[in-house]
């Protein structure tokens, strides 16, 4: 949105609504701007969580490896059963099958993965406010 529309729906001046965005960025509570895409026009009809556990201790290997698939949106390592969650988004069942057996299952330092398919999603926020 227009920082003047911003201002006016803050009840701010212009130069205040650009003063107060740039002490955001500033402070890190705005990290950037992104486009929110709709997965299916994109093509990516299938999504699906990954259940990752690691050898120990080559999780930074891990991470470094994940960070460079493209099918991967969201990476999180945990604690529990498994070391890492990972959202994959791809066009089909058979690239699917290709990321876990071909290519993650494959790694070193995976011992296993526990797939769960995404039927609806129901939630999905930019951010949550307190």
């Amino acid at each position: 949105m227009a920082v003047a529309t911003l201002a006016d729906k803050a009840g701010i001046s212009r130069a205040g609504a650009y003063t107060r965005l740039e002490r955001l960025r500033s402070d890190g509570v705005l990290q950037g701007y992104s486009a929110r895409v709709n997965p299916l026009r994109m093509g990516l009809g299938i999504t699906a969580l990954v259940l990752i556990s690691g050898r120990q201790p080559a999780w930074r290997n891990l991470r470094e490896q994940l960070l460079h698939m493209p099918e991967v949106e969201y990476c999180a390592f945990t604690t529990g059963e498994y070391d890492a969650l990972i959202l994959v988004r791809v066009p089909d069942v058979e690239t699917l099958r290709d990321v876990i057996l071909e290519r993650l299952q494959a790694m070193g330092d995976v011992r296993a993965t526990e797939t769960i398919f995404v039927l609806d999603e129901v939630v999905n926020r930019p951010y949550v406010l307190p």
